[in-house]
């Protein structure tokens, strides 16, 4: 299958299968317990999903991870919207989800027809699909691209104002075999390593080109990650931009 990130949009196609991550159906509950009156931006995402599937024509929909965001438990905004949303998408097309570290108890509200994976991931043709926060199951090895996302990548900008913002980028890394051979000491063949910007824009990210604080780290630390090649990983805007190598920005 050849992969294709889609233009504009934290999505990519691989062959007829669509990819999104980090969905965080029920954060607003969070803002709201904050201080922060929000209504819900449900509606507003599976618009989004809907349209890239007609866009894209994918033939099926995964979606890796965090479907839900609080943790740990569950809100009373999640259980209503979290099964409406994926028994829409399922009116849509063929859904299969891969759980991340927000979506303990998912599987009481997964409608009947979407497939649930472990947590550990699963392939997808020459494509293996993980959140990112354990380690893959040993036939992420037997791939040629391993999908994960969990870490919201961004990348940071600032102007002569001294004002900051974020911008959602991907990630595209190899992985070091001699650490992998470590935790897989049966592995052949590695994939290249490509990470996901999140695909709600509510759920924030960690700037790549920045030095964040160690506890902001290790809630989106990822041991696959430590085994990666990332000064040399290849950094690139959701508009196609390619930055450079992650050690020289």
């Amino acid at each position: 299958m050849n992969l294709k990130f889609v233009t504009g949009e934290p999505a990519l196609l691989a062959g007829k299968t669509l990819f999104v991550a980090d969905i965080h159906v029920g954060i607003e509950y969070e803002y709201r317990q904050s201080g922060i009156n929000m209504p819900s931006q449900t509606e507003k995402l599976l618009s989004r999903i809907e349209s890239l599937l007609k866009q894209t024509k994918a033939a099926s929909l995964v979606l890796i991870g965090d479907i839900k965001h609080k943790v740990p438990g569950i809100s009373w905004q999640e259980e209503r919207e979290v099964p409406a949303f994926l028994q829409r998408l399922a009116e849509k097309t063929e859904v299969r989800v891969v759980p991340g570290n927000h979506d303990g108890g998912l599987q009481k509200f997964v409608p009947k027809g979407v497939k649930l994976y472990p947590t550990q991931g699963g392939l997808f043709g020459n494509t293996y699909a993980s959140h990112g926060h354990t380690w893959p199951e040993p036939s992420f090895a037997k791939a040629k691209y391993f999908i994960m996302s969990h870490s919201h990548p961004q990348v940071e900008f600032k102007d002569r104002l001294g004002y900051r913002w974020g911008e959602r980028i991907w990630i595209r890394a190899k992985l070091n075999k001699n650490k992998i051979l470590k935790k897989y000491p049966k592995a052949k063949t590695l994939p290249e390593l490509i990470i996901m910007p999140a695909f709600n824009p509510l759920s924030g990210g960690i700037p790549v080109n920045r030095k964040i604080p160690k506890e902001e780290q290790k809630r989106h630390i990822s041991p696959i990650l430590k085994s990666a090649k990332m000064r040399t990983a290849k950094i690139f805007m959701l508009d196609g931009t390619y930055l450079g190598e992650l050690g020289k920005l």
